[in-house]
């Protein structure tokens, strides 16, 4: 029986420095997995902390064409809203002479005719001269 106690006692130790070297093993390969990963996220950071700077600036830029491009939208639209009413004004200008001179046409012409005694043509609504 001490045969046997004594082969059990060497199973178990075994079993025990086995289990252990598994261990160890299984620390030895997370290790290096934790390794690999720190060193990925090390590349990783390197080029991303660049490339976020370089976006940050990028955007920056962008935002002052915007700011640009906003400031010569509101000054085409300043000069459209000036260029309406320039438009506007002259209009009326143009139109009031064009009433003043066929009214002053329509005058001088009846004028010449009164002066001369040949009667103008009727107008509409019934007047004769």
């Amino acid at each position: 029986m001490e045969l046997f106690v004594e082969l059990m006692k060497g199973l178990l130790y075994a079993g025990i420095a086995a289990a252990f070297f598994l261990l160890a093993w299984a620390f030895f390969r997370l290790a290096r997995i934790f390794s690999a990963a720190e060193r990925s996220l090390r590349e990783i950071s390197e080029q991303v902390v660049p490339l976020i700077g370089k976006t940050h600036t990028t955007v920056d830029n962008i935002n002052s064409q915007l700011s640009q491009l906003d400031e010569a939208v509101g000054d085409v639209a300043g000069i459209t809203d000036e260029l309406d009413q320039t438009t506007t004004v002259i209009t009326r200008g143009v139109r009031g002479g064009v009433i003043r001179l066929s009214s002053a046409t329509a005058g001088l012409s009846r004028g010449i005719s009164a002066f001369l005694g040949t009667r103008a043509p009727e107008q509409k609504g019934g007047r004769k001269e």
